[in-house]
């Protein structure tokens, strides 16, 4: 079995019934990814559009069975990733794109995707050093990895902890609250 960067199993046909796809509430913009990680993606994203910067169709994407850009591992963008903003506040790039007031933002909204043990659900590709990053959560520690487009489901995060934090937030399978 083929492991993600991140150690999930990789997802490696668009037909996989592992897969499933929606809209992210509020936009007319659709994700890609395993589906026990879609709700929280779709809740994630509608969050991203309405508090942080609008999303568009054009930089807002998920699932892509390939390669990590800087090495030989298979991306999380395996049925465990979205980027939102490549073309904006996105990409690998130093110094970083991103406002530190958008950084700031991110960070708050991260730090509620968690397990009841504590544990942080979603890696943000962002750099610790970037201006404004304050999630606790795992991110990037270099110059080099800032990718603060990428939100990925993190090392160690089961379909069971995924399921319960799901329950926990009341959300439906769309992403929105009951």
């Amino acid at each position: 079995m083929t492991k993600t960067v991140s150690g999930h199993q990789a997802i490696k046909s668009w037909s996989s019934s592992l897969l499933a796809a929606r809209v992210i509430p509020g936009t007319r913009i659709s994700l890609r990814t395993r589906r026990s990680c879609l709700p929280l993606f779709l809740h994630l994203a509608a969050r991203l559009d309405e508090e942080v910067k609008p999303l568009s169709k054009r930089n807002t994407w998920s699932y892509n069975y390939r390669a990590i850009r800087m090495g030989a591992a298979v991306s999380d963008h395996s049925g465990y990733a979205i980027d939102c903003w490549s073309d904006g506040i996105g990409a690998h790039t130093w110094p970083s794109k991103m406002p530190a007031t958008k950084a700031r933002k991110i960070s708050r909204i991260l730090e509620e995707y968690r397990t009841k043990d504590g544990r942080y659900v979603f890696l943000w590709g962002a750099s610790s050093i970037a201006p404004g990053v304050i999630y606790k959560g795992p991110t990037h520690k270099t110059k080099a990895g800032n990718d603060p487009m990428h939100f990925a489901i993190a090392k160690g995060i089961t379909t069971r902890d995924l399921m319960r934090v799901r329950k926990d937030m009341k959300l439906r399978l769309n992403g929105t609250v009951r």
